[in-house]
């Protein structure tokens, strides 16, 4: 049986540019967030994320969607639903590198349209975030089989 991850994502949009993170000796990026915690919703799970990875208060807004993803790590399987909300924040601005909170996190401002170029994780959140047609319906991508 694989271990379960719950997320809540934040996908902070500012000048066509996507806010990505990166955790120390990892070759991937993923947007800020991260594990619900047992009895948290994830709205209150983002706002919590954010405020510990980066110190900023952050407005949680239209949920945008989910990603399924699974991969293997140190041979166990691993499976996560992230859940994708727009998130702004006053203190986050394209043109100033947001600083982290935690050592071991490093956040950058990557274009939409080269989201391939830094990896991010799960895959299909590339595509999804690039698209134009950003309709109200929420979307959903997977990487599962």
């Amino acid at each position: 049986m694989p271990t379960v991850h719950l997320l809540a994502r934040a996908v902070v949009r500012e000048a066509n540019h996507v806010l990505v993170v990166r955790a120390e000796g990892q070759p991937h990026t993923f947007l800020p967030g991260g594990h619900r915690e047992p009895g948290e919703g994830l709205e209150a799970c983002l706002r919590r994320e954010l405020h510990e990875e980066l110190g900023v208060r952050a407005e949680v807004g239209r949920y945008l969607g989910a990603v399924e993803h699974q991969w293997r790590r140190d041979g166990e399987r691993q499976y996560e639903i992230n859940h994708c909300y727009a998130t702004t924040s006053p203190a986050l601005a394209a043109d100033t590198p947001p600083q982290a909170e935690e050592g071991y996190l490093s956040f950058a401002w990557a274009p939409v349209d080269q989201l391939d170029r830094v990896s991010l994780q799960p895959p299909p959140l590339s595509a999804l975030l690039a698209r134009t047609d950003a309709a109200d319906a929420a979307w959903w991508g997977s990487t599962v089989r």
